[in-house]
């Protein structure tokens, strides 16, 4: 089934809100550090982790550093490879990055022979976001996340079930069209929820704050086909990502935008907390809930 207006929809609001806490309340910070060999096989690539994710792949972020390439030290210094890279001499078949993951493939185990490590530049997100279906209760009740590291804990990569924190998930909680105008013209209404998981009361307050403000602003809505990444995490086409092209228009057609209506923040006392479920499988989160009502005038029916 192609994607109908609702894909484009959640789609283009996660780009929009990941760029959106990304700049405006840089969160994020630059590091260097390893990949390591990792057990995944990704449809034929051999895959190396880092210890961190996500990592910034939005250019159009200031002072952030984006992953290029890596280096690769094969036993006679380190050798710079970007992404498909091939010189008949240094051929380490480096395939691409997974920057949601923190993840690089190659079409060759690298880990053999006089292999000593691949390491590289990057930014890493503060938080990481994902799209999801499951109610507040399973997120909060059920899932056990694991803090995020701030410094090299171990010598391994992030398994890809590892569920780290700070997190946010977005989910659809519903939509409707109310007519508008004669002609099939409708008010289209989504509803999202974005629930946040903090390790702080200071990041908590600063994240609810900076989304409660963006009441008001216009997200551009794109298509999928003209989405930024490709299927291993990568740039679409090794075209490099800037968000501010994209939601310009600069590298797509148009197909419009929607509008912020509303933003409720929720907080929820740490008292609360305490005494629930919640504190004896994450005892260390700080939880709030921020729900946007989005709204675009179109014709569904034509």
């Amino acid at each position: 089934m192609k994607p109908q207006f609702d894909n484009k929809v959640m789609s283009s609001f996660y780009l929009w809100f990941d760029h959106t806490l990304t700049r405006k309340g840089e969160a994020f910070v630059n590091h260097s550090g390893f990949f390591y060999p990792v057990d995944t096989y990704h449809n034929g690539y051999y895959t190396y982790a880092s210890a961190f994710r996500p990592l910034v792949a939005d250019k159009s972020i200031p002072n952030a550093t984006i992953m290029s390439g890596v280096y690769v030290d094969s036993g006679d210094g380190l050798k710079f490879a970007a992404t498909g890279e091939n010189d008949g001499v240094n051929d380490y078949g480096f395939s691409g990055i997974n920057y949601d993951q923190g993840e690089l493939y190659f079409t060759r185990d690298i880990s053999s022979g006089s292999y000593s490590g691949i390491s590289g530049d990057f930014a890493i997100k503060e938080f990481s976001i994902h799209l999801t279906d499951e109610s507040d209760e399973d997120l909060l009740v059920e899932t056990k996340f694991h803090r995020k590291p701030r410094i090299q804990e171990s010598i391994t990569g992030l398994a890809k079930d590892t569920v780290t924190y700070p997190a946010i998930f977005i989910r659809n909680d519903g939509s409707h069209n109310d007519p508008l105008s004669f002609g099939g013209v409708d008010q289209t209404t989504i509803d999202i929820r974005a629930i946040i998981f903090a390790e702080s009361q200071f990041q908590l307050d600063a994240t609810c704050s900076l989304l409660r403000d963006t009441r008001y602003e216009t997200v551009p809505l794109m298509s999928e086909a003209n989405m930024p990444f490709n299927g291993f995490g990568d740039f679409r086409n090794g075209e490099k990502y800037d968000y501010r092209n994209f939601a310009t228009g600069q590298n797509h057609p148009g197909s419009g935008q929607f509008y912020v209506e509303d933003v409720i923040v929720r907080r929820f006392p740490r008292r609360m907390m305490e005494r629930s479920a919640i504190v004896d499988l994450n005892p260390d989160i700080y939880f709030a809930v921020a729900d946007f009502e989005l709204t675009q005038i179109r014709r569904p029916r034509t």
